[in-house]
């Protein structure tokens, strides 16, 4: 009943944000949008928006290969990645692909935490990066919205903090010290042993460095992707930053309960782009990243359906338990 429950709560906020949406689109407005857009520029932006997959891919590919150790399964990963994808589109929020991709990691894996640990890691380093641009490119904007800067400095400066308390133990025991004493035991013994989970990967830091390399140059060409489409929908110049600075919020609001991130989505492009394109031509916009997204599924159908499960576990003699 709870699962019932949840699942109607989803669609019912999925089909709200939808709701609120459309009753401000006017769809012939949005038709002639369409007619009269640059379909060079638009075409430019989807493929952009569709190849970030691979990158999305080898980014995961650097992280879950510090548990794989020598083997080095790309084509795997890629797989799982699109496989993921795939189901993003179905179960709640934006990343509800990421179980699919977890399940099959742990499937026949003595040490279940530590494979499934990697896709969390995974998704903080693209928030690390996605918050750091938004960051900078507030510098170079002329938004005067103090509630975004706030929003998005407080949101940098605590994905950054949690960054060096991961990576740096002795930085974490100095910070964690004091709370620890307050703590019952087998608590503290918890946390402390799911610190050591999380440290395993962040030990790695010239791979964990590589990520991030990889991941901002993901992160700047989905941006550009959009920047695209947008230009190509109004056909008018827009200034680059504001895609830095209101994308990832976007990406940030598709984490709010819902179908696969659908109205939620939608709803926060029109709400952030309306001011510099319209509500048609950033509905429009929506629809496209929206298409991108199917296109990528469909991709991830075609992958799911001839998939073979691998066990590519490796037994890790150290320190670190389940």
């Amino acid at each position: 009943m709870k699962k019932v429950l949840s699942l109607l709560l989803k669609i019912s906020i999925s089909g709200i944000f939808l709701y609120i949406v459309i009753k401000k689109i006017d769809f012939k407005l949005l038709s002639e949008t369409f007619k009269n857009s640059n379909i060079i520029f638009v075409l430019i932006g989807l493929f952009i928006l569709i190849i970030t997959s691979f990158l999305i891919a080898f980014r995961y590919f650097l992280i879950v290969n510090i548990y794989l150790g020598e083997k080095k399964p790309v084509f795997y990963i890629w797989k799982l990645t699109m496989i993921g994808l795939f189901f993003n589109m179905f179960l709640p929020t934006s990343s509800g692909g990421d179980a699919v991709k977890i399940f099959y990691l742990i499937k026949d894996d003595e040490k279940k935490m530590l494979p499934a640990i990697s896709v969390l890691i995974d998704r903080f380093i693209g928030a690390i990066t996605i918050l750091t641009m938004g960051t900078f490119a507030l510098f170079f904007s002329k938004i005067n919205d103090q509630r975004v800067k706030i929003f998005i400095f407080s949101l940098t400066g605590i994905t950054l903090f949690f960054y060096f308390f991961l990576s740096y133990r002795n930085f974490a025991q100095k910070i964690y010290r004091p709370f620890g004493k307050l703590l019952p035991t087998s608590f503290d013994e918890k946390l402390r042993t799911t610190y050591s989970l999380f440290n395993f990967y962040f030990q790695e830091k010239k791979t964990i460095f590589f990520s991030l390399i990889m991941s901002f140059f993901l992160q700047f060409l989905s941006v550009v992707g959009n920047f695209f489409v947008a230009i190509g929908l109004i056909k008018e110049y827009l200034p680059l930053s504001i895609f830095f600075i209101y994308t990832p919020l976007i990406w940030v609001s598709t984490i709010i309960p819902s179908i696969g991130g659908v109205g939620v989505r939608e709803f926060t492009y029109v709400f952030f782009f309306k001011n510099y394109l319209g509500e048609e031509k950033a509905f429009a916009l929506s629809l496209i990243v929206l298409f991108s997204i199917i296109i990528q599924a469909i991709i991830g159908y075609i992958t799911f359906l001839t998939f073979k499960a691998q066990n590519f576990s490796k037994p890790i003699h150290n320190q670190h338990q389940e």
